[in-house]
């Protein structure tokens, strides 16, 4: 088996729209099916987004715009809140993926990585130690220079992660209670889920501008289209639907959006 990165969406294990609410029911749910995968010699890494537990302190603080003059004060707890709030939820997570046997080695981006985006700068490679499955998280970090800080989000610690290690061939996204990537909000009467997207296959998403720092499903979409030209199977599957996690993950077939270039990206 090769290598395969697993996103935990924020809004998927976090209830996004109030401060802090943890959703373990999601976890324990997936958590049987990731250690059977772990167990048969499949590399796991997780990477979690921050939802309730970062993206509204992250908010209030306007942490993504680095140093402001003036509310250095108000920034430096934001900063901490997030920090604080971040540990916590991925040790709930991590308590309960080890309580299925998985041995976790969690990697906080704070310790190890700098700057935001995609051209972020840390050790990528101590994501390859083998028997153990990573976990990593969106953070806030330092930043190079007068910004002094930043958050640094899960989608590009996935494409880095996804694009830089050896031997990945499996790139899942798992969304909060829907299929895929539809072509408008799946709540509208007469959406469509996307069963295979390219550059050139219209959708429409929308930024929740509340609690949403890192770009929200659009972001998903531009790293998910990335990495799709140097892996083999990039998508978009429904987290609360833990069976066709399964079957994607043992080869059979799945319900999702799959990501693949278009014959004019070529």
């Amino acid at each position: 088996m090769g290598r395969t990165v697993i996103k935990f969406g924020g809004a998927l294990i976090t209830e996004k729209e109030s401060r802090k609410v943890f959703r373990p029911g999601t976890i324990l749910a997936l958590a049987p099916i990731l250690s059977e995968m772990a167990n048969s010699g499949m590399d796991l890494i997780i990477v979690h987004g921050a939802g309730s537990f970062g993206h509204i302190d992250a908010k209030s603080g306007d942490l993504s715009k680095g140093r402001i003059p003036g509310r250095e004060d108000e920034q430096r707890r934001a900063r901490e809140m997030v920090m604080e709030s971040m540990n916590e939820l991925n040790k709930s997570i991590v308590s309960i993926l080890e309580g299925e046997g998985i041995n976790c080695r969690c990697h906080p981006p704070r310790e190890w990585a700098n700057g935001t985006g995609p051209e972020f700068e840390g050790d990528i490679g101590r994501f390859e130690e083998k028997g153990c499955v990573h976990v990593t998280f969106g953070d806030v970090v330092d930043v190079p220079g007068g910004r002094e800080f930043g958050i640094l989000s899960g989608d590009h610690l996935m494409e880095r992660l996804s694009t830089e290690l050896p031997e990945v061939d499996m790139v899942v996204f798992l969304l909060d209670g829907i299929d895929g990537l539809y072509d408008k909000d799946p709540r509208m009467k007469g959406s469509r889920m996307i069963p295979v997207w390219t550059s050139s296959t219209p959708y429409e998403t929308s930024i929740n501008e509340l609690t949403d720092v890192t770009g929200g499903m659009a972001l998903k979409v531009e790293v998910a289209s990335r990495i799709s030209k140097s892996v083999p199977l990039v998508t978009f599957v429904n987290g609360l639907d833990p069976g066709n996690l399964h079957n994607l993950l043992i080869g059979e077939d799945f319900v999702g959006t799959r990501f693949k270039r278009a014959k004019s990206d070529e």
